[in-house]
């Protein structure tokens, strides 16, 4: 059996009148809220669950060729690994009804483990003063860019917390402890950091 769930996005005005069926691989039921996919992009965004129906494929209520996945429940910004908890930078809200993508950065404090989750790939971070002005975070940024999974972000709190709230940042969520007053993507121009490596970060998120 398979789980639908008949989803309304009431933050948009454009489709809140309508309601769309969605696949769920864990436990929804009428009236909770949860992060759902929409349009050609796939931006997250808050939808009520109207409706959970059981059912098998072919009796699907949509062509199952075309039904998406409700990702996660609303708020769920963590996931336990190998007995230790990690940070998801998803699910975070960057704009009025969209909010940033899971599976693009995680971070996990401590000591880096051995392998990572499916889909992830572990990037140690390095500790250092200066953190966004060395050479290595110039580095670190150019390869989080380009890298084709999600990364696994290990280390130390005092480089880690620093290095979620600027990828949030540059998304354009709203973060308790901002690298600047005048903006995350302001403050790396500044420093050097080359536009098109921020472009790249912000997609991935987005």
């Amino acid at each position: 059996m398979v789980t639908f769930a008949a989803l309304r996005f009431t933050e948009d005005e454009n489709i809140a009148d309508r309601v769309y069926w969605y696949r769920a691989d864990f436990a929804v039921k009428a009236g909770e809220r949860v992060l759902a996919p929409v349009g050609s992009h796939d931006r997250l965004q808050c939808a009520r669950v109207e409706r959970v129906l059981e059912a098998k494929e072919e009796d699907a209520p949509y062509d199952v060729r075309l039904i998406k996945y409700v990702r996660a429940p609303l708020g769920a910004r963590s996931f336990v690994w190998e007995g230790r908890t990690c940070l998801e930078l998803g699910g975070v809200r960057y704009d009025g009804k969209r909010f940033t993508r899971f599976g693009a950065f995680a971070c996990l404090f401590g000591e880096p483990p051995e392998g990572a989750p499916y889909g992830f790939e572990t990037v140690c971070v390095p500790t250092r003063e200066d953190f966004f002005a060395r050479e290595e975070t110039f580095a670190l940024f150019a390869r989080l860019a380009k890298m084709p999974e999600g990364a696994l972000l290990a280390g130390e709190e005092q480089a880690l917390i620093p290095l979620a709230n600027c990828l949030l940042e540059l998304a354009g969520a709203k973060v308790k402890r901002p690298v600047s007053p005048r903006g995350a993507e302001w403050y790396l121009l500044d420093l050097g950091y080359e536009r098109g490596v921020l472009e790249a970060l912000k997609r991935k998120l987005r």
